[in-house]
């Protein structure tokens, strides 16, 4: 590549490996395009879906394969991963594969085998989809991270080979690494080391909605892998806003518009779906904020973007994908009438647009005009924050909302087509095997209207209310996840000499999971992508 100098600043954020390569992830994209507002060259590399591409390459793949020498059954397998990946196109990116769920699990199968292959040549490396494990490393430490980072691992030869020289052909002057996962940590930590080894005169930044996450839960962002960056912050706009004053571009007020990324910024053909999907944030923060487990209470309340700022951004992704997309609006939790303008919007524009993203059960879902108005305005699937059916629970969580309405919803929503996802949320503290049955009770009863169900159990996280105030709920003791955990966002608990996260595993095992009725809605799906992919998939 030719090496591009600049007498001006150039920022490049990058995002590390492993997200889910269904989508980019909008955070470091959505940063560059802010700089770039603000006067500052900068751009944005999803090293995150080069490295998939760079690591599921037919010639590497077949090779490992030679290396094992395997029988000739389990060639013949292996050899049916690597075509699944290398294929043009590979099989998860063709829209017949997601119509039977028994197609769309198989292709699942050989991505995570062709993955398996991949790690065959990382000793106690195990790639997954959007997950690396270490052997041996809970890599929720500062001083685990260093450790990685000096490791030579999984991403070296995509780093070496691509990235850096990318980053270097593009002069850069600062690179900024945009974390959001924590299964991201390993890849930014190396990614952080090599930098220093071969771009030693660039700057090297560290932020993102992770690190954020980090420091409003009281961790220092010094010591052990944040040492590898010349500066860490937690990269709000604000934070994008100051670096841009410190590169001679002193901020105006920050651009009023979604959260989104430049649609040319990203190569839309390497992305495993069957149509574009693009992130999109109407707002920051929660509208709801109340609910006890959760620490959104603490940032500011949800202030959707302003009506004619998103409907330029929907006419921009009509534009750029006349053939249709898929919308994945990321807010934590969206209000009713923003999505009634949503619909409302793509009804009139008649925008080949699909649409999903998490919402709290609301009495307004159970208005047979708006959920129609939501079906034909491109609503393909609602992920709904159901947590637990129990009303003690319910209280408890401060869900704000009753069983009956609960129900209703997903039927309403049924019935006009609309995939409901529902999120279940056991070990909740002081949780009765009865309670739990009470939720289970639920999902039978509404067995029809239901598409998918994610179960959770609860991981305390740090901030919460229960977690700031344990006595309110019963918690009698908390602890933390193992020695070395000092950047998990999350606590174990206990009640009294009751561990309710352990109950409610073995009540999962025992009693959920044996369900005629959950393992229908599941039907043995293979789903790592979860939501990013269950949008497109049948009912059943």
């Amino acid at each position: 590549m030719e090496l591009i100098t600049r007498s001006e600043p150039v920022v490049v954020f990058v995002t590390p490996p492993v997200t889910k390569p269904s989508e980019p992830n909008v955070s470091g994209l959505a940063a560059a395009r802010l700089l770039q507002i603000m006067g500052v060259e900068a751009s944005a590399v999803d090293a995150s879906i080069g490295w998939y591409r760079h690591t599921l390459q037919a010639g590497p793949l077949r090779a490992r394969i030679d290396a094992a020498d395997p029988d000739i059954s389990t060639r013949r397998s292996l050899e049916r991963h690597v075509a699944s990946v290398t294929d043009a196109p590979p099989t998860l990116r063709r829209p017949e594969v997601y119509a039977t769920r028994k197609l769309y699990s198989s292709a699942i199968a050989h991505l995570d085998g062709a993955l398996k292959l991949a790690s065959t040549g990382h000793t106690g490396v195990r790639l997954h989809v959007a997950d690396v494990e270490f052997s041996g490393l809970r890599l929720e430490s500062r001083d685990a991270l260093r450790a990685v980072a000096e490791r030579p691992g999984p991403f070296d030869a995509y780093y070496e080979e691509i990235l850096i020289p990318e980053l270097r052909a593009r002069g850069a002057t600062h690179v900024g690494v945009s974390l959001t996962f924590q299964n991201q940590s390993a890849a930014a930590a190396r990614l952080g080391y090599l930098l220093a080894q071969n771009l030693p005169e660039v700057r090297r930044l560290l932020g993102g909605p992770l690190v954020a996450c980090w420091n409003d839960t009281g961790q220092s962002l010094s010591g052990g892998f944040f040492d590898l960056f010349h500066e860490v912050s937690p990269g709000h706009d604000a934070d994008v806003l100051a670096l841009a004053a410190k590169l001679g571009k002193p901020a105006g007020a920050l651009p009023s518009g979604p959260r989104t990324l430049s649609l040319d910024a990203v190569p839309w053909d390497a992305y495993l779906s069957p149509v574009p999907i693009v992130p999109l944030a109407l707002g920051r923060g929660c509208y709801w904020a109340k609910c006890t487990f959760c620490p959104d209470y603490i940032y500011a309340r949800h202030r959707a973007c302003p009506p004619d700022t998103l409907e330029s951004v929907i006419e921009a992704v009509c534009e750029r994908f006349p053939g249709g997309a898929m919308l994945h609006l990321t807010d934590a939790a969206l209000p009713p009438k923003h999505l009634d303008h949503i619909a409302k919007t793509i009804v009139e524009m008649g925008a080949p647009l699909k649409w999903h993203g998490f919402v709290r059960p609301e009495r307004k879902f159970t208005d047979p005009a708006f959920v129609e108005r939501m079906a034909a305005g491109g609503c393909a699937m609602l992920q709904v924050g159901i947590e637990s059916a129990a009303p003690r629970l319910l209280d408890m969580m401060e869900k704000g909302v009753d069983l009956e309405c609960m129900k209703e919803m997903l039927r309403r929503t049924r019935a006009v087509g609309i995939r409901n996802q529902i999120y279940l949320l056991f070990g909740m503290p002081t949780e009765t095997d009865l309670e739990r049955e009470q939720t289970l009770d639920m999902v039978e009863d509404c067995e029809d209207a239901i598409s998918d169900v994610n179960l959770s159990i609860l991981n305390l996280p740090r901030k919460s209310p229960m977690q700031e105030r344990p006595a309110d709920f019963g918690i009698t003791e908390i602890l933390p996840f193992g020695e070395a955990t000092d950047l998990s966002l999350y606590d174990d608990f206990r009640c009294g000499d009751r561990h309710p996260r352990l109950e409610a595993r073995r009540w999962i095992a025992a009693r959920m999971e044996k369900s005629p009725a959950v393992k229908a809605i599941t039907g043995g799906l293979r789903a790592p992508f979860k939501a990013n992919h269950a949008c497109f998939l049948p009912h059943r």
